[in-house]
């Protein structure tokens, strides 16, 4: 049952705060017609008071522009954000929109604080924030005020009434490991990237609650950060860990510098150590051998974003990306001897 949406201040709010009449507010807002500083200040602590932001795709049709939609992120060269991102550029110049982006740095709330406010000053209709997890929730709801959101997250615990897109990157850990378990391997390692306050996020949540339901061992994880580096220095760990029969690494890239790591010291994938990533970037498929890995519909979640943006009826939750699902190539196989 879609949540209804807090109804945002208006220009009639603001006039009613603040004492004065309609077209004061507005005057205060275009700097049209000189207003009493006095009068001004009333304005202004008003629509701070109320967190009133001008309706964007009204500011846009009269300053003869295209509405705006504000993407926030903390990254645009990852496989999957890029991905949204085109989804959303997709299905915004399909409405008649254009996108800008601002790049957030989560650990820099000073800097996502400049970077906002230079993004709000644009006739912006909504923002969707990509990995809303990875923010400080309260200070960006504060910053935003009353400027719709819709969120893309891999998280469940979004807030309640907040139009939100779930890429499930949980359930497709436990469906990476239940599939290294089908094969017979006694227990999946996994190659993981710490959350933002680090603790665990949802693909290593997915990982470990299927090997305990499985009864199967939980080995301690290897902790990587995004580089390429990171994943050759878990490879070579793992080719000295000779229990090591199945790899689960939190993205593909991960999981090709696990390979590489693995082949200089001998170790064959898929007959002596099966691999598998997230992502299906466009390399998984010609990677020798090729890359098993979970596609995550990273375009429908950027469209769905959009939707749920700009249409009010839309609901609180997007579900229904088809395409998602494990894809089993070349790098996975029973253990030797199964």
């Amino acid at each position: 049952m879609p949540v209804p949406r807090k109804r945002p201040p208006t220009i009639a709010d603001v006039a009613r705060v603040a004492r004065v009449s309609l077209p004061t507010v507005s005057r205060v807002l275009t700097g049209s017609v000189p207003v009493r500083d006095s009068t001004r200040d009333r304005v202004l602590a008003a629509i701070r008071e109320l967190g009133y932001r001008p309706n964007g795709a009204a500011r846009a049709l009269v300053q003869g522009q295209q509405p705006i939609v504000g993407v926030v992120t903390h990254d645009t060269l990852a496989h999957g954000l890029a991905r949204m991102i085109v989804g959303i550029e997709d299905q915004a110049r399909r409405n008649g929109h254009v996108v800008a982006i601002a790049v957030l740095d989560p650990a820099d709330p000073e800097s996502t604080d400049t970077a906002l406010d230079v993004l709000l000053a644009q006739p912006i209709v909504g923002v969707i924030v990509l990995d809303h997890h990875m923010y400080d929730a309260e200070r960006l709801r504060a910053r935003l005020g009353a400027v719709p959101v819709a969120t893309v997250t891999s998280s469940d615990d979004v807030e309640a009434g907040v139009p939100h897109v779930l890429v499930d990157d949980r359930r497709a850990a436990k469906e990476i490991t239940q599939h290294l378990l089908r094969l017979g391997h006694t227990t999946v390692h996994h190659v993981t990237v710490p959350g933002p306050h680090g603790g665990p996020q949802g693909r290593e949540l997915g990982w470990s609650e299927a090997l305990i339901e499985a009864g199967a061992p939980v080995p301690p994880v290897y902790r990587s950060d995004w580089s390429l580096e990171s994943g050759l220095a878990a490879g070579a760990a793992l080719a000295r860990d000779g229990s090591a029969t199945a790899v689960f690494c939190w993205n593909d890239e991960l999981a090709f510098g696990v390979m590489r790591s693995l082949h200089e010291a001998g170790r064959r994938v898929p007959d002596d150590v099966s691999v598998v990533g997230i992502d299906d970037q466009p390399l998984a498929r010609a990677w020798v051998p090729s890359l098993t890995t979970y596609r995550l519909d990273f375009d429908w979640a950027g469209r769905a974003a959009f939707e749920l943006l700009v249409d009010p009826v839309c609901g609180v939750e997007a579900a229904g990306a088809t395409s998602s699902g494990l894809i089993v190539r070349e790098s996975t196989a029973p253990p030797a001897g199964h």
